[in-house]
């Protein structure tokens, strides 16, 4: 996320100034999830084999040490140096919601996942407005945009030391749960989530399964529309709407605090009618799911024809973003009701698909817009975004489903060659991991505050 801060931010009198053309950002822009599309299912694997709460500290050390680089490189190498940072930033962070929903798995009882992933996963849409609102700010200081890059490094180092003290994977063993909670938890789970060590990952069910492939076509859609949002909105508020750099940071930022705070309520309703057997859990996906994408659909078509009425513009761009957070409860959380024991499998595969729509969002912009004040070609992007959220959405309804799979239940063996591709997991208990509930959910939302560096 930060390095969208040189394209909107590198005009400061005492900072050296980029004059990179739209299909150089649009580059740079996507170089992201180009690592983040390679990386996504082999970290997936890899997070059956290693501690999840080590790979995320691991993955966001990384990550820090790059950003932390970034100004200083930058300037002696000009973007080419950032597109590679970026690539490899896409590697690190590919880690980052396979191990979510690996240890989510183990944490969240089939009546409270909409709440405790929803509220884990809003510390995106979190992080996201304290990057959007704090960047106009640094980026207008003496320090100029490199500050930037610097604070949100000396953020980055903090939650690791936190993730470290008070994060793992399991409720087996934390020092600060009660045994009741952890009772309460395990039991919740047990119909579900295997206690078995030796799972065999049955590759060919899960890509032959529809609700699967459901959630995939989903989860790209969805990312088409919200990295189209996230990386090309604010160039559209600059040019297009005429706003300065830090009105830009705070209406930029709207959306996403909108979004965040919608989350609560949703979440909670919607585990609540779940609870009561108002809606059944399929139900239930497919209801918001299409809300959030839908609405989101038919709100991209409205902006792309309120020309230059930037307040306008302003509240429909809010609506689109916020009624995303419907999708948490949708096919965001679905990979837990499939197959908890392959959480974080399903999560890798379905992201590392999705990625295709953050490399695509900013590449098909940069090929369509030529003149950034154009509302004409900006009207091609959002009404393009608007028909692949349109369709993922029908395509999740036809072939979406919350029922746990039969392949859930695997087989257990010894993995013996093949260790790599079909290893051991931890989805069931163990005790060789602990973690706190509480803990998790607040730091993990903590976490994902900066993921989207």
């Amino acid at each position: 996320m930060f390095h969208c801060i040189i394209i909107l931010y590198s005009t400061h009198v005492d900072q050296k100034v980029f004059s990179w053309t739209q299909h150089t950002k649009s580059l740079i822009l996507s170089a992201f999830f180009w690592g983040y599309l390679i990386m996504n299912l082999p970290a997936a694997m890899i997070g059956r084999r290693y501690n999840n709460q080590m790979l995320l500290a691991m993955s966001m050390t990384l990550t820090v040490a790059l950003s932390l680089a970034t100004p200083m490189l930058v300037v002696a190498f000009n973007w080419p140096i950032l597109v590679l940072i970026r690539f490899l930033q896409g590697l690190t962070q590919a880690f980052t919601m396979p191990m979510i929903h690996g240890i989510s798995a183990k944490w969240a009882p089939p009546n409270e996942r909409g709440r405790l992933v929803g509220f884990v996963l809003g510390g995106l849409q979190f992080g996201t407005v304290i990057t959007l609102v704090g960047s106009g700010i640094l980026a207008s200081t003496r320090s100029g945009w490199p500050s930037i890059y610097y604070t949100s490094g000396a953020f980055g180092i903090f939650w690791v030391i936190l993730w470290l003290i008070f994060g793992s994977e399991s409720p087996d063993t934390h020092r600060l749960i009660t045994r009741s909670e952890r009772n309460y938890i395990k039991s919740s789970l047990t119909q579900t989530v295997s206690e078995k060590k030796n799972l065999i990952t049955p590759w060919k069910e899960i890509f032959t399964s529809m609700p699967v492939w459901a959630v995939t076509i989903s989860h790209a859609g969805h990312n088409c529309g919200f990295w189209l949002l996230l990386s090309e909105m604010p160039t559209f508020i600059s040019s297009v709407l005429k706003f300065d750099i830090k009105s830009d940071g705070f209406v930029s930022a709207l959306p996403y605090l909108a979004m965040w705070l919608c989350q609560f309520p949703v979440t909670y309703f919607a585990d609540y009618m779940n609870k009561k057997n108002v809606t059944s859990l399929t139900f239930s996906r497919k209801f918001w799911n299409t809300l959030g994408m839908s609405g989101g659909a038919l709100g991209l078509m409205v902006l792309g024809y309120m020309g230059e009425n930037a307040n306008a513009a302003i509240c429909m761009y809010v609506f689109v973003v916020a009624i995303g957070c419907c999708t948490n409860v949708g096919f965001n959380i679905n990979h837990l009701d499939l197959a908890p024991n392959y959480a974080g499998i399903l999560m890798g595969f379905t992201n590392a698909v999705a990625a295709l729509g953050g490399v695509l969002a900013p590449t098909v912009c940069g090929f369509i817009v030529h003149d950034q004040t154009s509302v004409d070609e900006w009207r091609v992007v959002f009404t393009l975004g608007a028909v692949i959220l349109f369709f993922s959405s029908i395509f999740y309804i036809v072939f979406g489903s919350a029922e746990v799979q039969s392949w859930n239940e695997p087989r257990n063996e010894n993995v013996g060659v093949r260790s790599f591709m079909q290893m051991k997991t931890d989805y069931g208990s163990s005790s060789k991991y602990t973690s706190s509930s509480s803990s998790f959910v607040k730091v993990t939302s903590k976490y994902t505050m900066f993921v989207r560096q």
